[in-house]
């Protein structure tokens, strides 16, 4: 039984294998523990970033750490072309079952990734750059899997973004010239959170890959 989905848990996760033992336990229920329960509002957000932004070319959608698929439910009414990445085959099984995902491909995104396109028009994440999860090493990895032009939302836990370097990062790969026009946008997590809780509040990195 799902004994409920605790985030002080999930921020403390460190290797592969926590993460997986983590998301088996909580996949089946993880929808209705944040979405419904917690209020979770990130994945809408995110969505809402890339269809302000997007054109016409900004396809196929790489979703990075897609989870249950809640950002692709999001972006469902637009018929996009959208392949989910992650790193739990329990989480993966869960986003199967919308039906809104063209390719879902189990994978640690830390490495150089296989991938059933050959270049991205857009990247998206919503909650996998947080606590206990990735940093911008991972980050840097998933940028191979994008074409030149091609626009990246990228939503970054607002603590995990000071604490791990994510400014710093943001501005070397704009002075190496493999990002451009880099935006952020504040943005709350979870409904009715003051945006001085950074722990509940994400930065999304809007920009493109050159």
């Amino acid at each position: 039984m799902n004994s409920g989905l605790e985030l002080e848990d999930a921020y403390r996760l460190g290797t592969i294998a926590a993460h997986r033992r983590f998301y088996a336990t909580h996949a089946s229920g993880y929808d209705k523990d944040l979405a419904e329960n917690k209020g979770y509002v990130y994945h809408r957000e995110v969505a809402a970033c890339y269809l302000a932004l997007a054109h016409g070319r900004d396809v196929p959608i790489a979703d990075l750490g897609c989870g249950t698929g809640l950002v692709g439910e999001a972006l469902a009414a637009r018929n996009l072309e959208i392949d989910g990445f992650d790193l739990s085959p329990d989480m993966l099984s869960m986003a199967r079952r919308k039906n809104v995902y063209r390719h879902l491909v189990e994978a640690d995104l830390t490495i150089p990734i296989a991938s059933p396109t050959d270049q991205y028009g857009a990247l998206i994440s919503s909650g996998t750059f947080t606590l206990g999860h990735l940093g911008p090493n991972a980050l840097s990895v998933c940028l191979g899997l994008a074409r030149s032009g091609a626009l990246c939302i990228i939503g970054v836990n607002a603590q995990h973004f000071a604490e791990s370097g994510f400014a710093a990062f943001f501005e070397r790969m704009e002075a190496l010239g493999r990002i451009c026009r880099v935006t952020y946008q504040n943005v709350r997590i979870y409904e009715g959170v003051s945006t001085d809780d950074r722990i509940s509040c994400g930065q999304i990195a809007a920009f493109r890959v050159c």
